[in-house]
C-alpha cells in the first residue's frame, strides 16, 4: 500500500470541516456488524476494528469497521453500518511520521458521495508476526449536519496464517492465566425502567444512593444477565458524568421475587473505605464472569484507575465480586495509554 504522508493536520482539517456546522442534526446511528456482514474469512488479509468491550469470537455483533485487501495487497472497499445500511468507503489517506508496530497511526476513508467520513486513529498496537494486534483505537464517524460519532475499538491489521490464533480475544497486557468467574448470559437490554423489578430499585435507593444519581432520568434502562436457574444479574445505570458513567449490579432470584442484593466492588488492600457500588465505565465479559472498571481522572483519559473483578459464590449462597487486579496511574501526563498497561498496584493471582 502506498503511504500518503499528508500529516495529521490534513486529517484534522477534513474532520473539522464537518464538526464546524452551526446546526447539527441527530446523532449518527452507527451499528455493530456481525461476521456474516464482515466475512473476514473471505480474504486472507484484512483490517478490522471491533468495539473495545466486545469479542468477535463470542459476541455476534461486535465489528465497527472492516477493510479487506486484494491479492496484490491493495485495499478494497471498507464497510461500516449506519442504521440499516452497510456503507462502502474508499481509502483516501494514511498518515503519520512514525508507525505503530509497522502500521501508520492514522487512516482516512470516505464514501463515494463524500457524505460519510471515517478517521481511524491507532493508539496502541503490537507486532504479532503476520498481523498487528491493535489494543486501542479510536474510530471517528462524521456525516454532514449530524453529531459526530466516536467509538473506542480494538482490532487486527494483516494476514493471519492458517492455524494461527486470532487477535480477537486477548487484551495486550492481560495474562492468559487470568482467573475466570461464574459465567453468565449475554446482556438482554431493557427497553424501560418498568422492566426492572421493584426490589432492585429499592435496594439501589437504600444502599447505592451515595454512588448513584438515582433521581436523574438515565439514558438507558440497563440490562439483565441470566446467571443460572437460581439467579439473575441486573446491570443498572448508576452515575452519568460528562466523560464517563458507572453501572451498579444487583442480583435477584430467577424469576425475580421480593429479594434483591446490590453487589459491592472491593477496594484493594490499603485503600479500604466506604463500600463501592458503581463500576465506572464497566466492561462486562459475561463468558468469563468478569467485570472491568476504569475510572478516568479527567476527560483526556490519561490517568485514573483500572480494576478487574470476577463473579464468585459468596457466603450464604449469594453471589459476590472478587477483586483480581487493580492498576493506578495518578499522574495525568497527557499520554493516553490503555488502562491495562497502567502501573500494577494489586494482583490476586
Amino acid at each position: 500500500m502506498v503511504l500518503l504522508r499528508l500529516g495529521f493536520v490534513l486529517l484534522l482539517s477534513v474532520i473539522s470541516s464537518a464538526l464546524s456546522a452551526d446546526d447539527l442534526g441527530p446523532e449518527i446511528d452507527l451499528k455493530l456488524m456481525d461476521p456474516d456482514t464482515v466475512r473476514t474469512g473471505a480474504t486472507k488479509c484484512f483490517f478490522s476494528i471491533w468495539q473495545h468491550n466486545r469479542d468477535p469470537e463470542t459476541d455476534t455483533y461486535s465489528y465497527l469497521f472492516h477493510l479487506p485487501f486484494n491479492e496484490d495487497g491493495a485495499p478494497a472497499e471498507a464497510i461500516i453500518k449506519v442504521g440499516q445500511s452497510v456503507l462502502s468507503l474508499e481509502e483516501v489517506a494514511q498518515s503519520g511520521v512514525e508507525s505503530i508496530a509497522g502500521v501508520p497511526p492514522h487512516f482516512l476513508y470516505m464514501s463515494n458521495d463524500r457524505y460519510t467520513r471515517v478517521h481511524i486513529e491507532l493508539i496502541e498496537a503490537r507486532d504479532a508476526g503476520t498481523t498487528t494486534e491493535i489494543g486501542h483505537a479510536k474510530v471517528y464517524v462524521v456525516q454532514d449536519g449530524k453529531v459526530p460519532f466516536r467509538a473506542r475499538g480494538r482490532g487486527v491489521f494483516g494476514c493471519p496464517e492458517a492455524g494461527e490464533e486470532s487477535a480477537t480475544g486477548q487484551r495486550l497486557s492481560e495474562k492468559t492465566s487470568l482467573p475466570v468467574g461464574i459465567p453468565f448470559g449475554a446482556p438482554e437490554l431493557l427497553s424501560s425502567l418498568a422492566e426492572v423489578p421493584a426490589s432492585v430499585r429499592l435496594q439501589m435507593h437504600e444502599f447505592a444512593s451515595y454512588d448513584c444519581s438515582l433521581d436523574v432520568e438515565p439514558p438507558w434502562a440497563g440490562a439483565r444477565h441470566i446467571v443460572n436457574s437460581n439467579y439473575i444479574l441486573w446491570e443498572q445505570p448508576c452515575f452519568l458524568g460528562p466523560y464517563q458513567a458507572s453501572s451498579a449490579f444487583v442480583v435477584t432470584q430467577n424469576p425475580p421475587q421480593n429479594w434483591a442484593e446490590v453487589l459491592t466492588f472491593p477496594n484493594p488492600p490499603g485503600l479500604e473505605g466506604e463500600q463501592v457500588y458503581g463500576a465506572m465505565n464497566a466492561e462486562v465479559d459475561h463468558a468469563n464472569g468478569l467485570v472491568r472498571a476504569t475510572q478516568f481522572g479527567r476527560g483526556l483519559r490519561d490517568c485514573g484507575s483500572h480494576a478487574i473483578y470476577r463473579l464468585t459464590d459468596g457466603p450464604g449462597e449469594v453471589l459476590d465480586f472478587e477483586l483480581l487486579e487493580y492498576r493506578d496511574k495518578p499522574e495525568c501526563d497527557g499520554l493516553e495509554t490503555d488502562p491495562v498497561n497502567w502501573p500494577l498496584v494489586y494482583q490476586a493471582y
